[in-house]
């Protein structure tokens, strides 16, 4: 395993694809904050960005799986994870007595720390660029705070862990690298308009309904709990924790059984 591991990551890193990642990666941390700037900029609203945006806000932003980043990096990593097929080195590795269970978790490790490390640095990188031209919120930080973000910050990472789940399955699952990335950004995109959906329908429900506050708040690629306020509360991270540990748990399961039925040429 850790040989399967050490030949996962030198894979990625010696990547081209890499390089694109840290450049696209690099690039929109760079420009996003600036087009805020520059929005409120034009119309001469200064003295209320506060109001309307901080650096928090656009910190969180940066996490969305349907956003700029998020998008990206899981179709590149497709794309990566793709050539261990077309180049035989699957088959090299099944042939020196690597067990299938083994090798698609390597996959998915190696996925999973690949992914969190990439969105992670250009979300703090988005952060830091972002607190040049907004306060990081209305009120002073405080210590509290800095414990808020900290563990916000493991729950975002906690989507990524499931996305890289999903990006390992469909590599396995699918015929080939084209597939795997209409299926993905298909899933992407319906979750992403049904999340939006049920959040409208729940602004006009007349009461509280707990069913669409169910469906919202599980919906991993629309969830808005995480960094929207200054503490969690059981129920929240409860919405928070299950859906992507219970997700990513039954990803792999299932990758590991569609891997071993899976005819490798």
């Amino acid at each position: 395993m850790t040989n399967l591991l050490k030949t996962d990551f030198k894979r990625i890193l010696k990547d081209r694809l890499f390089m694109i990642v840290c450049i696209i990666g690099g690039a929109f941390a760079l420009i996003t904050p600036l087009l805020y700037k520059l929005l409120f900029g034009a119309v001469d609203a200064d003295d209320m960005l506060g109001a309307f945006t901080s650096a928090k806000d656009i910190f969180f932003d940066s996490f969305l799986p349907s956003g700029n980043f998020g998008l990206v990096v899981p179709i590149l990593l497709l794309i990566i994870l793709s050539k261990d097929f077309s180049f035989g080195t699957i088959r090299n590795k099944i042939i020196i007595g690597k067990s299938r269970a083994s090798i698609f978790m390597s996959m998915f490790i190696s996925s999973t720390v690949f992914m969190c490390a990439t969105v992670l640095v250009h979300a703090l990188l988005t952060l830091f660029i972002s607190l040049i031209f907004f306060d990081y919120q209305a009120d002073p930080f405080t210590v509290g705070d800095f414990g808020y973000l900290l563990i916000s910050i493991l729950f975002e990472m906690l989507v990524y862990i499931f996305i890289s789940a999903l990006i390992s399955f469909l590599s396995i699952f699918m015929k080939n690298v084209g597939l795997s990335i209409v299926m993905y950004i298909a899933i992407n995109f319906i979750l992403s308009i049904a999340g939006s959906i049920v959040s409208v329908a729940a602004m006009f429900a007349e009461g509280e309904s707990a069913v669409l506050e169910f469906f919202m708040n599980i919906n991993i690629f629309t969830s808005s709990l995480i960094g929207a306020s200054n503490s969690y509360i059981f129920k929240d991270i409860m919405y928070i924790v299950l859906p992507p540990i219970i997700g990513s748990a039954l990803l792999v399961t299932f990758g590991i059984l569609a891997f071993k039925k899976k005819d490798i040429k």
